[in-house]
């Protein structure tokens, strides 16, 4: 489907992982919406974040920002992007955030993503609907994962359909873990908004989500701004936000993770903006998820 499925904070999850176990990792990204020249940018050489989130692209600057010895480049061409980073990292692991549909390059694991709050729209195809190619094309994934399912038996009924196909499932959810100053860096628990009046807002390809998030942990949400997906902040529109929490009264500015990349160089220092971050759970007991993505050796290939 378009967006919004936690493709990034999945990638972020699989990349931790994989060198927890001792493999050196290399991200490629499309860099959607960066407005970088060229066929490639290196976004990241693992120590150090070479470009700004505007020219990467915000999904790339955030995986750059939260992972250290990982690679990240993007560029249009996954195949020649692959290739460009074997020829300067040694790698064991290469993942693409966005490579489902990207034929050209050989995969030696699929896998798809599935929102279960909305896991194929209405079944359309674009611009009727959000699918980006009908849904029999679920075949070519080796492992569909729902992401943001409510409990262990969310989404059943297109579960046990998939996994006629012989295709295996995994439900997760997305878990709030930090809660973090936008400028300073600061860190506090999430369930510190608690009750706390909170005006959000955000730029991502599920608003709803972001929402639901935030009432979870129990914040009294007074008001979402919405911004489109990927969306360019201005100063202007800091401001706009920063009037309409003057406005509501409340103390906390919330936003994503991925619209705090973007925001940081433009808030002034007396306005306090904070981020939500969220990182990947699982509802399946250890031994099923983790011999579905993780069981096999990886053995690079040359591409």
């Amino acid at each position: 489907t378009v967006g919004g499925t936690g493709k990034t904070p999945v990638t972020i999850f699989l990349a931790e992982t994989w060198q927890k176990r001792g493999y050196a990792v290399g991200i490629v990204s499309r860099g959607y919406r960066g407005t970088y020249n060229g066929p490639l940018r290196l976004v990241s050489d693992g120590q150090e974040i070479l470009e700004k989130p505007e020219t990467s692209g915000d999904e790339p600057y955030l995986m750059a920002e939260r992972l250290r010895g990982v690679p990240i480049l993007v560029s249009s061409d996954r195949y020649k992007g692959c290739q460009w980073l074997l020829k300067r990292f040694k790698l064991d692991v290469i993942l693409l955030d966005d490579g489902f549909q990207h034929l050209r390059l050989h995969r030696d694991l699929n896998l798809l993503l599935v929102d279960a709050t909305n896991p194929f729209g209405n079944g359309a195809l674009l611009p009727r609907g959000t699918l980006r190619e009908p849904l029999s094309e679920v075949r070519r994934a080796d492992v569909v994962i729902f992401t943001r399912s409510e409990d262990e038996a969310d989404a059943s009924e297109w579960i046990n359909e998939i996994e006629r196909f012989g295709r295996p499932c995994i439900r997760t959810t997305f878990e709030p873990t930090r809660l973090i100053h936008v400028r300073k860096g600061t860190v506090l628990p999430p369930d510190t908004l608690e009750n706390e009046p909170v005006l959000g807002f955000s730029g991502i390809g599920n608003p709803d989500s972001f929402a639901m998030l935030l009432k979870r942990l129990g914040a009294d949400l007074r008001e979402q701004m919405v911004f489109r997906d990927h969306y360019s902040y201005q100063r202007s529109d800091l401001e706009k936000i920063r009037k309409k929490a003057d406005h509501l009264g409340v103390k906390w500015v919330v936003t994503t993770e991925k619209d705090a990349v973007k925001v940081r160089e433009l808030l002034s220092k007396d306005f306090e903006v904070w981020a939500l971050r969220v990182d990947i759970t699982f509802w399946e007991d250890p031994a099923k998820w983790e011999s579905l993505l993780f069981n096999s050796k990886p053995i690079l290939r040359s591409v």
